[in-house]
């Protein structure tokens, strides 16, 4: 009797498993026999394309690119983690630097916003972090400073930036205003 229920078990167990596999070949069967277009079906013929003609300057239309600028902390933070005379490390100020001029350019920061933001970013560090970023902060003052007088440096460091500002010009005053309140 225990061998039968075990035959009988066994064979439960197996037609089970046949029936879930018959049943997902179903399914899976249905599925392959629907045939997708061919790319030539979906086509239209090139006599019925619309051509579309670019608009002239004149248009009235246009969409303005929006500049992504990064907070106030997150650069300071990257000033402070700034890896000084290490390899890549001149890339890496042009970098840090010309985010911080974007900021300047492209965020509408309030003197107080800022002086908040920096007191914040002082008290979340240790007297050690403190020194390393004050070293830190001369040199990606020089190299924002030269991004400035000469906004093509950033061809030489950085690939694929966007341009700070739209006519290419950065204001100088904007981030002598920033760079006071950030140096003291």
């Amino acid at each position: 009797m225990k061998q039968t229920f075990k035959i009988i078990s066994a064979v439960a167990v197996f037609l089970t498993i046949i029936t879930v596999f018959c049943a997902c070949e179903i399914s899976f069967g249905e599925q392959e026999t629907t045939t997708m277009p061919s790319l030539s079906e979906l086509e239209e013929p090139t006599q019925s394309k619309t051509e579309y003609k670019k608009p002239t300057e004149t248009s009235t239309t246009t969409t303005v690119k929006k500049i992504e600028v990064d907070s106030l902390e997150t650069i300071l933070h990257n000033i402070k983690d700034f890896p000084s005379g290490t390899a890549g490390s001149t890339t890496k100020g042009y970098l840090i630097a010309y985010k911080l001029l974007n900021f300047t350019q492209n965020s509408n920061f309030t003197v107080d916003e800022v002086r908040q933001d920096y007191q914040f970013f002082l008290d979340s560090l240790d007297e050690t972090d403190k020194l390393i970023y004050e070293e830190n902060l001369p040199e990606i003052d020089y190299y924002a400073r030269n991004i400035i007088d000469n906004p093509d440096v950033l061809k030489d460091h950085i690939e694929k930036y966007d341009d700070i500002s739209k006519d290419g010009k950065i204001s100088l005053s904007n981030y002598e205003a920033l760079y006071v309140i950030i140096s003291k």
